[in-house]
């Protein structure tokens, strides 16, 4: 570590870091013939073994170009660079390095290399191999096109010149793109991959964030996950899609021009929408870009076994397999060392992945499958890292560094090497008849050399097959002749109107690149949106409404949602509002106008998804002009039902923030309809603060006679606002022996707001009455663990009057009064619960072998009564066979049969805690310390669901970390006896 730690801290921290995950051990790597016999294959299917050691060593990324060389990127300087020095290292490994490396051949050469390897004889052995360029510091991916070999070295994307195409630079490269982050090696630029609209385009993962700029764009700014694009002609550099994917390493197009991504996760990935925000893990990946973006789109719809995890995948249209899998994904699992093979099925506008079967298979762990192309030969070719250690989190640099193999995927029937070819001496009429391949990577690389040359001469010959031929070749022909320049609107007319859906798409899509469209087009993508039929048609008119100026995106949209029901698509509604939300602002009167219209108000789209958040969006952006809006929007609702939903998105606007805020204006218009609104009458002129509400409010509150349901919606509504002069009335109800247990439950949750030093005197002088209602007694430890003062009450009542019982403090708690980062709370905390420190790793060796021992030896457990166990430990937290809580991960789809598996993340749960679940710390900006998952992240608006207990809340954070550890205890099952264990692992291990 010391050589590469830029300062004595850092150096310490990453000595004393302990890895997790899947770490290397002891064993060598088998040798290629061993894996190879170790393979379970399909039984119409064979694998052969195409490259090995010492050819290449840690192959991250592989392709084929059009003379059918394939091309291996040796990722063999990861994970640090050569050269640079880490000057301060986060809890997830994000590191900053002392300086920014030059760009090649500038500064220091690293060990990554970029070769290709050439079959001379045609007998499907690749027996030639060149290094093109070497000395690559931190390259992930490589592509040809456009005279040029284009390397992602992140913070660079370079073009190196090779104009006679012989796979060596002509000269150094060039700088298209700088500033792509290098915090996490694992998570840096990677996967370039050309569109059939010419772009360029590239992944960023989710622990990476960076500030790109191209001659002619600035400052992009990309905070963890996206998906980015460079055009090299315009040298225009753009955002296409944010977050999903978890941590993309991968990106597949298929034969209509889709974008997918695999996924880090338990599902397969997403399909990106042009302009879609995507989910991330809001506390660890940071917000969206857009704070009103007000939602996400998922991955798509998976039905498998959720195992963990397929981060690349391709859609086979090779045309060489068995018919069986033309049209299916095959996607890689590293992690358990298969490769997957699953079916498309049509969900709205996206799809719904479903898994069939397991097609290569092996229990040797160092077989790591991490990249997968479709060969000129249409067999499917496999990257494999060849390393017993996959995970990135750890420190140390003991990755294999002389293993790497390649292997190829093809029919049993028989194998057929693709004969020697060089489709850069093709004509164009040649290239064009590549169209017509049953393998989909000649018409890629026939529309990649088209795009090269731009022949305007062979634009007549794509017209007639856009107007006559069938309709892949139709859209095959529409993308040839916008990349040789021949895209009119002559051509978009054309498509528009073509009977072909994706011919329609790509129209759509190309019309929205240009950023405008005249008045003709205009018209008719407005006629567009009002008839068409089909889904991703819809679902791509919204996301270039977006792109293009108010004038013509506001009918788009508006006859979008006049003409079509689409609210129980898992994309469009969002892509609409995103489209009308770019222009809430600059073109107010354009947006305000559509909501004129009554007949909109009907929509269901506009009902569901865009009333409610126009309005939240104007009034969480705030200002004259925007709260002016707010109340027009208002104005304009033809009933109490919908202008209840613009109310609802007025208050989540506000988020934390007081609703007096409001001008007086705008708080008159909700006077009328302040009966309409809330739980209970008074409820939303509580939030505008009227005097006389609040006075009423708090009269209900402390009448024990008054409507129960009433009591708890004002008493909650007293932990959303701002009132003082609500704490003695709510710590009354705390102190009040009759009082019900939701409603004291409720009133320690509001009390939590307000730091005044008498709430943590007397809740903990009134503590001994909750004994009789656990949840009473929760809520109470919970908020004397959100403010350091409190906590100080609490463990001085333990220590010194014994009036509380330490025993009574579970481990959430203890944890929590830990995170308020106070020394002398830290000592007490220490003194009572010594069992509460990290368990060193030989005690969690010990408690693994004694459960393992357990678990193997006979009689076997009771299921039954190992289920009642899972319930009352686990199932707080997981679900398993669709049975306990969300808080974790649910385990259904888990390697649940690898008892070692299953071992290292209950003794040691802190070793692998998935994306998505990871535990932040925040503090509030009235100062509470608050521990729970980000669930939803609007600007410094967060929505918490805590760690354990409680319900979900929306906080204003003024600082967010995460958690030191997962909420799952290190001790859950030391006071299980033998048998409760043996119970307990035959009910998780068994398969229904």
């Amino acid at each position: 570590m010391d050589s590469v730690a830029g300062n004595e801290d850092v150096a310490r921290y990453l000595k004393s870091f302990k890895g997790l995950g899947a770490l290397s051990d002891a064993s060598a790597a088998p040798a290629p013939r061993e894996m190879l016999d170790s393979f379970k294959i399909a039984g119409d299917l064979a694998v052969d073994l195409v490259l090995s050691e010492p050819e290449i060593n840690q192959p991250v990324e592989i392709s084929f170009d059009h003379r059918g060389r394939l091309w291996v990127v040796q990722y063999n300087q990861y994970p640090y660079p050569k050269g640079l020095k880490i000057m301060s290292v986060d809890n997830y490994l994000r590191v900053t390095f002392d300086k920014v490396p030059q760009a090649p051949p500038e500064g220091i050469k690293g060990a990554d290399k970029i070769t290709f390897f050439e079959d001379t004889n045609g007998d499907g052995i690749y027996d030639k191999s060149t290094d093109a360029i070497s000395g690559l510091n931190i390259a992930t991916s490589v592509a040809i096109g456009r005279g040029n070999i284009w390397v992602l070295n992140p913070p660079y994307l370079l073009a190196y010149p090779d104009p006679n195409d012989d796979g060596i630079p002509d000269g150094p490269p060039v700088v298209h793109v700088s500033g792509f982050g290098m915090q996490d090696t694992h998570a840096v630029a990677n996967s370039l991959t050309w569109g059939p609209d010419g772009w360029l385009y590239g992944a960023q993962g989710s622990t990476t964030t960076s500030t790109i700029s191209s001659s002619v764009v600035k400052d992009l700014f990309l905070q963890g996950q996206a998906i980015w694009r460079y055009h090299p002609q315009t040298h225009v550099v753009e955002r296409f899609a944010e977050g999903g994917g978890n941590n993309p390493f991968n990106i597949e197009t298929d034969e209509k021009g889709r974008l997918y991504s695999g996924s880090n996760g338990t599902d397969r990935g997403p399909y990106y929408k042009q302009g879609g925000y995507y989910i991330k893990s809001w506390g660890k990946h940071g917000p969206l870009s857009n704070p009103y973006a007000f939602g996400f789109l998922p991955n798509m719809a998976y039905q498998g076994d959720k195992k963990r995890f397929t981060h690349a995948f391709i859609k086979y249209e090779g045309g060489s397999l068995p018919a069986r899998y033309e049209g299916k994904m095959i996607a890689i699992n590293p992690l358990l060392n298969y490769v997957e093979l699953g079916r498309f099925e049509q969900n709205g506008s996206s799809f719904k992945n479903i898994d069939e079967e397991q097609i290569v298979q092996t229990n040797d762990r160092w077989f790591r499958p991490v990249d997968i192309q479709t060969g000129p030969d249409g067999a499917v070719y496999l990257a494999d890292w060849c390393d017993s250690r996959l995970s990135h989190v750890d420190p140390r640099d003991n990755w294999d560094k002389t293993s790497g193999r390649i292997w190829r995927l093809r029919s049993k029937a028989g194998y057929a090497p693709h004969p020697a070819f060089d489709l850069n001496t093709y004509s164009g009429e040649q290239l064009i008849a590549l169209f017509s391949n049953k393998n989909e990577w000649f018409r890629k690389q026939a529309l990649l050399l088209l795009g090269d040359r731009k022949d305007k001469t062979i634009i007549p010959q794509l017209i007639r097959l856009l107007q006559s031929g069938d309709g892949q070749i139709a859209l095959e022909a529409l993308w040839a002749i916008n990349l040789s320049g021949g895209f009119t609107d002559e051509i978009a007319t054309a498509a528009l109107h073509h009977k072909d859906p994706f011919v329609r798409m790509w129209g759509v899509r190309l019309l929205g690149d240009a950023n405008t469209v005249s008045p003709v087009i205009a018209d008719q993508l407005s006629g567009l949106a009002l008839h068409e039929l089909h889904p991703e048609v819809r679902s791509q008119l919204a996301s270039t409404a977006r792109r293009l100026p108010a004038k013509d995106a506001i009918p788009v949209i508006r006859n979008l949602l006049k003409s079509h029901d689409d609210t129980d698509d898992p994309d469009i509604p969002l892509l609409i509002w995103w489209a009308l939300e770019s222009k809430a602002e600059q073109d107010r009167e354009a947006v305000l106008a559509v909501f004129k219209d009554r007949s909109i108000w009907t929509d269901p789209v506009a009902q569901n998804v865009i009333l409610k958040r126009l309005m939240q969006r104007y009034v969480m952006a705030g200002g004259t002009e925007n709260y002016a809006s707010a109340a027009r929007l208002l104005k304009l609702s033809p009933s109490i039902r919908l202008s209840k939903l613009l109310v609802s998105g007025l208050q989540e606007g506000l988020g934390g923030r007081n609703m007096e805020e409001l001008p007086q204006d705008l708080l008159k218009l909700l006077k009328p309809f302040h009966a309409e609104f809330g739980d209970a009458p008074l409820t939303l002129a509580l939030k505008t603060g009227e005097e006389q509400a609040v006075d009423q409010a708090l009269t209900v509150i402390a009448d024990d006679k008054a409507d129960i349901g009433h009591r708890l919606s004002y008493t909650y509504t007293m932990g959303e606002i701002d009132l003082p002069r609500s704490v003695p009335v709510l710590l009354k109800i705390v102190e009040n022996g009759s009082t019900s247990g939701a409603l004291r439950e409720a009133a320690l949750e509001a009390l939590s707001r307000y730091d005044k030093a008498e709430i943590g005197d007397r809740v903990v002088k009134s503590y001994p009455m909750f004994h009789s209602d656990y949840r009473d007694r929760m809520a109470a430890l919970r908020l004397l663990a959100t403010r350091a003062a409190w906590s100080h009450v609490l463990l001085t009542t333990i220590v010194e009057s014994k009036r509380i019982s330490k025993g009574d403090i579970p481990e959430d708690i203890v944890r929590s009064l830990k995170l308020l980062n106070d020394p002398g709370i830290n000592k007490t905390v220490d003194q009572l619960w010594p069992d509460t420190r990290a368990l060193t790793s030989s005690e969690k060796i010990t408690r693994m072998n004694k459960i393992l021992d357990l678990v193997k030896s006979s009689p076997k457990g009771d299921a039954g009564q190992g289920r009642l166990l899972f319930l009352s430990t686990c199932g707080g937290c997981h679900k398993l066979y669709n049975e306990g809580g969300s808080i974790g991960p649910d385990l259904t789809g888990y390697e649940r049969d690898n008892i070692n598996t299953l071992l290292i993340n209950i003794v040691d749960p802190n070793a692998d805690i998935r994306e998505g679940y990871e535990v932040q710390r925040i503090v509030t900006v009235d100062g509470r310390t608050l521990e729970g998952r980000i669930v939803a992240r609007n600007g410094s608006n967060i929505t918490i669901q805590p760690a354990m207990g409680g319900r979900e809340t929306t906080v204003v954070a003024r600082e967010i970390s995460a958690g030191p550890a997962s909420i799952m205890p290190e001790r859950l099952m030391d006071k299980m006896s033998d048998k409760q264990l043996r119970d307990l692992f035959t009910y998780i291990m068994r398969k229904k």
